[in-house]
């Protein structure tokens, strides 16, 4: 499965590029239109976001797999209908999104999104999602998207990403670790990029990421962001940062020049 160079590297771009995560986090109820259309306002190069199943199939934003904390609503997001879950206070009044209605925002406004697929914890016993992979790349790719990147924990996921939208920027996510080959994590998933928790970023892992076509994104920085932990990234190579308040990342890289 062929993957094309990945075009969210630094060498392409011209500069680390800084991601929203779960929009306007800081400020705004994460991953609703309020904080997304407040990070578009703030300024960004993609803003970051969750996508799970309802019950009926209709992807949602929403990161955790359960309700309680960021809603008033309870279960888990795949045993409410699209219908139930719209109901649902996310916030000031905000409402969950479906991914659809972000997307249809997104062109609108020449938005780059950052589209995390979420599974639920295999741990507990439970099921992938049956069609996710289909469904979002479904509604990202009729769209049109200038820009555009699809990640995931779940690596199969991408994979199937890739085998759908083969022009697909994707990648693998992981957590805490040195891993022997993490570059070969993304190369079994045919992803274009490979999304280390920041604190095992290192120059080793972008020397190689880049050499073999790949971007590296730093996620879960200290928040707010340490200027000495982003000024580490960018020496290492690190092709994009994600923060819930951008703007303060932003200044940061200005800074640092």
């Amino acid at each position: 499965m062929s993957v094309l160079p990945s075009p969210l590297r630094r060498s392409v771009t011209g500069h680390v590029l800084v991601v929203a995560h779960r929009g306007l986090s800081a400020e705004e109820p994460e991953n609703t239109m309020r904080s997304f259309r407040r990070a578009a306002e703030v300024g960004c190069d993609l803003i970051e976001l969750d996508v799970h199943l309802s019950s009926d199939g209709v992807p949602v934003v929403i990161h955790d797999e359960t309700l309680e904390r960021t809603t008033d609503g309870h279960g888990r997001v795949t045993e409410r209908t699209w219908k139930e879950l719209r109901t649902l206070d996310a916030g000031r009044g905000e409402r969950i999104p479906s991914l659809e209605e972000v997307v249809t925002w997104a062109v609108a406004g020449s938005i780059g999104l950052s589209v995390e697929i979420k599974q639920p914890t295999p741990a507990l016993g439970l099921p992938p999602y049956d069609g996710i992979a289909d469904r979002v790349v479904g509604l990202l790719r009729s769209a049109a998207l200038g820009r555009c990147l699809v990640h995931s924990f779940d690596h199969p996921t991408i994979r199937q990403v890739r085998a759908l939208w083969p022009d697909a920027a994707t990648a693998i996510s992981y957590g805490g670790g040195t891993f022997v080959d993490a570059l070969g994590l993304g190369r079994a998933a045919a992803a274009s990029g490979v999304h280390p928790w920041w604190a095992w970023v290192s120059p080793e892992l972008c020397s190689a990421a880049h050499a073999a076509g790949m971007h590296v994104h730093a996620w879960g920085a200290t928040s707010p962001p340490r200027r000495e932990e982003v000024e580490a990234l960018v020496r290492a190579g690190v092709d994009s940062v994600d923060a819930n308040d951008p703007r303060l990342v932003t200044a940061m890289l200005a800074a640092i020049g």
